[in-house]
C-alpha cells in the first residue's frame, strides 16, 4: 500500500528531528520527508494495454458498496488552510522583515521555540495544518503540511519535494517496504547580493543519510497523498467506505500516482474482488512500469484468479526490478560483512557502485570490509571517497575522523 511517513522497519520514535539545509544552483539534492510503503502482500510487472481503459466503474464504488461514493464533500482546500490564530503566529514571528533568508529562519526558530518542530511523532496520524498547529501531533506529512502553509503565510516560496528512500529487504533478501520520502523546499531565497539558491527543511533526517534522488512535486501530489495516508488509516480500522471514499479523492486530485491505484487494488483484493484489483494494478502499472507494490500485488491477485503463468511473470518481474536495484545489493553486502562473508559483500558492493556510483555509504561500507582484510590502503581510498561523496556536514565530519583513526593506526 501507498503510506506516508510510516517507518514499518524502524524503532518508534517520540520526536522528529529538523535539519535545515542551504542547496545552491550547482548543489540542488537532499535528504528525506514521506513515505511510500508498499506492503509485500502483493504486486505486478509491466502493463501493456491494447486501447484506453475505463475507469468509471473501478472509481464508482457501486461494485463493494451498492451505490456510487460521493468525494464532493471532501475538500482540498482545508489541508493547507490557515486559521487566525497561526496568520497572527506567523505575523508575530517573522514580523515585517523584507528580506526572505531572515524570514525563513525566524520562523524555524519561533517553530523551534514553541515546539511545532519537536512535536510528538505518530506515524500512523495524518492531519491538515490547522489539526497538526492545534494538537502538535502527526507524521512528516503533516509536519511537512504545516511548514508550506505557515511559510507560504510569511511570504516564501515553497513546494514539497519527494525523497527516494530505498526499500526495506527481510533478511533472506525479499523486498517488504517501498519507501519514499517528503520535505519542503523553499526556493529563491537570496544569501547574499550575488546569490540566491533554496534551501530544503527535513524532519526525521535520523535515519536517511544516504545521496537519495529528489524531484519537486506539485500541490495536487501532495494533497494525493495526504488523501491515500487518511484512506489507509481508515482500511486499518476497516472503514471501508471512507477508505473508498478518499482513495476516489486522491485519484481525482492526482490520478498519475501509481501507489493511490495500488491501493484501490488492495481495497478490492481484500473484498475478494480479485478480477476488479488487477485492474488497478495495471492502472499502476501503466504509470510506473517498475512499481514494485502492483507487481507484487498483481502476482497475487493473479494466483487468486488460478492465473499461475502469470502470476509466475509478474513475480519474475519483481526479481528483474530488485536485481537493478542498488540498495538491494548494499543490504546484502551489509548482511555478509555482518556474517563476515567479506569476499561476497566485495561482490555485492560491486554491482551496487555499478548501478550507482555517487552513493557515500557504499564505499563506506566497503572501507570497512577492506579493512577487516587489512588492506589498509584500499579502505584509505574508500573512506576518502566515501567523505567527498557525502552532502551532509555530520557525516563529512565523521568520515574524516574514521579515515584520521585510520592513519594514525598506521603510523
Amino acid at each position: 500500500m501507498l503510506r506516508l511517513c510510516a517507518y514499518f522497519s524502524s524503532a518508534d520514535r517520540s520526536q522528529t528531528n529538523i535539519a535545515l539545509q542551504f542547496l545552491s544552483n550547482q548543489a540542488m539534492a537532499s535528504k528525506s520527508l514521506i513515505v511510500l510503503l508498499g506492503l509485500l502482500q502483493v504486486a505486478c510487472t509491466p502493463f501493456v494495454a491494447n486501447a484506453p481503459r475505463d475507469t468509471e466503474d473501478l472509481l464508482s464504488g457501486h461494485l463493494l458498496f451498492g451505490e456510487p461514493v460521493d468525494t464532493s464533500a471532501i475538500r482540498e482546500d482545508d489541508i493547507l488552510a490557515l486559521n487566525d490564530e497561526m496568520q497572527d503566529y506567523v505575523a508575530v514571528k517573522v514580523g515585517n522583515d523584507p528580506q526572505a533568508r531572515s524570514r525563513l529562519r525566524k520562523l524555524i526558530r519561533g517553530m523551534i521555540d514553541d515546539g511545532l518542530l519537536t512535536m510528538d511523532y505518530d506515524p500512523n496520524l495524518t492531519q491538515t495544518a490547522i489539526q497538526t498547529f492545534r494538537t502538535r501531533q502527526g507524521n512528516c506529512l503533516s509536519f511537512s503540511i504545516l511548514f508550506a502553509a505557515l511559510a507560504r503565510e510569511a511570504g516564501l516560496n515553497t513546494t514539497f519535494q519527494m525523497v527516494a528512500i530505498p526499500p526495506s529487504f527481510r533478511a533472506d533478501g525479499e523486498l517488504i517496504l517501498l519507501n519514499n520520502h517528503i520535505n519542503v523546499r523553499v526556493t529563491g531565497v537570496r544569501r547574499d547580493i550575488n546569490f540566491a539558491g533554496d534551501y530544503v527543511v527535513d524532519f526525521n533526517t535520523a535515519e536517511y543519510n544516504g545521496n537519495y534522488d529528489t524531484r519537486k512535486v506539485d500541490d495536487n501530489y501532495a494533497l494525493a497523498l495526504y488523501f491515500s495516508n487518511v484512506a489507509v488509516e481508515a482500511m486499518q480500522a476497516g472503514q471501508w467506505k471512507t477508505a473508498f471514499r478518499y482513495l476516489k479523492k486522491g485519484i481525482e486530485t492526482d490520478p498519475d500516482i501509481a501507489g493511490l491505484w495500488v491501493n484501490l487494488g488492495v481495497l478490492y483484493a481484500r473484498h475478494d474482488h480479485h478480477d476488479v484489483a488487477v485492474q488497478a494494478y495495471g492502472e499502476a502499472l501503466s504509470i510506473q512500469v517498475s512499481n514494485k507494490s502492483a507487481l507484487v500485488n498483481m502476482a497475487t491477485a493473479m494466483r487468486h484468479l488460478g492465473r499461475i503463468e502469470e502470476a509466475a511473470r509478474y513475480s519474475n518481474k519483481v526479481d528483474y526490478y530488485r536485481n537493478r536495484h542498488p540498495y538491494y545489493h548494499y543490504h546484502l553486502a551489509q548482511t555478509a560483512y555482518r556474517e563476515r562473508r567479506l569476499d561476497d559483500a566485495l561482490v555485492h558492493l560491486a554491482r551496487a557502485i555499478k548501478l550507482k556510483e555517487d552513493e557515500h555509504q557504499f564505499y563506506f561500507l566497503r572501507g570497512l570490509v577492506h579493512q577487516q582484510r587489512k588492506a589498509y590502503d584500499l579502505a584509505e581510498r574508500d573512506y576518502r571517497t566515501a567523505r567527498d561523496t557525502a552532502e551532509n556536514a555530520q557525516l563529512v565530519s565523521g568520515y574524516t575522523r574514521k579515515l584520521q583513526a585510520l592513519e594514525s593506526s598506521l603510523r
